[in-house]
């Protein structure tokens, strides 16, 4: 009897042993929990915003109120609020600015600059037609001089650009002595402003050759009398 109840022991025993192993083998998924929900805070704009004013700050510089001072005797009179200086600077041209160049070269290479930067005369004549020609060339480097050409102070041409050719202006001159004014307009891209000027009457006969090196706004003037030829009788011996 002993003997069967050992044996019924050892049976259930092995039994639980067994069931026991099975289950450790088995996988348990366990779901993790859903995060906690957060619940958004709405942002609480006050329904009056009030405004802030910085406070003025008042500053006064007491550099400039002592005119004694030895910092101040030596900049410039400063011109108050409002006011309109007295001084100007006016604005060179390109050929002012050209000029001073040009007349700086000339006094390095000992030539006075008076030598180009004046009026010139190219004398007096008598002619016995009404009308004139003026041949104009450049006679150094074609380089772009300009003249014009002024008669009785009334101005004929606004503007001759110089070439190897000559080209003709022609004149129509009144009675009695008649002004004629040539002026250089620019220096080229040379310096200075370099010109041959033929004179010829109606009949095309030549009354004077002139040539001239001159500064940019300078003239050359020349004196043309017109006058009415008087013929001989032919009894008059």
């Amino acid at each position: 009897m002993r003997i069967f109840f050992l044996f019924l022991f050892v049976v259930s025993f092995s039994f639980s042993v067994q069931a026991q192993f099975e289950t450790s083998k088995r996988k348990l998924n366990i779901a993790p929990l859903p995060p906690p929900k957060i619940q958004k805070k709405k942002n609480i704009t006050p329904e009056n915003n009030p405004t802030v004013v910085a406070p003025a700050i008042k500053f006064e510089s007491t550099y400039f109120k002592n005119q004694e001072d030895p910092f101040l005797r030596g900049l410039p009179e400063l011109p108050k609020v409002g006011e309109t200086p007295d001084k100007t600077y006016a604005l060179k041209s390109a050929s002012e600015v050209y000029t001073e160049k040009f007349n700086e070269k000339l006094k390095e290479d000992g030539i006075s600059p008076e030598l180009y930067n004046r009026n010139i005369s190219w004398g007096q004549f008598v002619v016995y037609t009404e009308g004139i020609t003026i041949g104009a060339r450049d006679f150094g480097a074609i380089d772009g001089d300009l003249v014009r050409i002024w008669l009785n102070g009334q101005l004929v041409t606004s503007q001759i650009y110089l070439e190897n050719d000559f080209k003709n202006i022609s004149l129509q001159l009144n009675k009695g002595l008649n002004v004629i004014e040539v002026e250089a307009l620019n220096y080229g891209e040379l310096s200075p402003n370099t010109g041959q000027f033929n004179f010829f009457d109606g009949n095309k006969e030549l009354i004077t050759v002139q040539y001239w090196n001159l500064g940019i706004g300078y003239r050359a003037k020349i004196l043309v009398e017109y006058k009415d030829k008087i013929l001989k009788k032919i009894d008059e011996k």
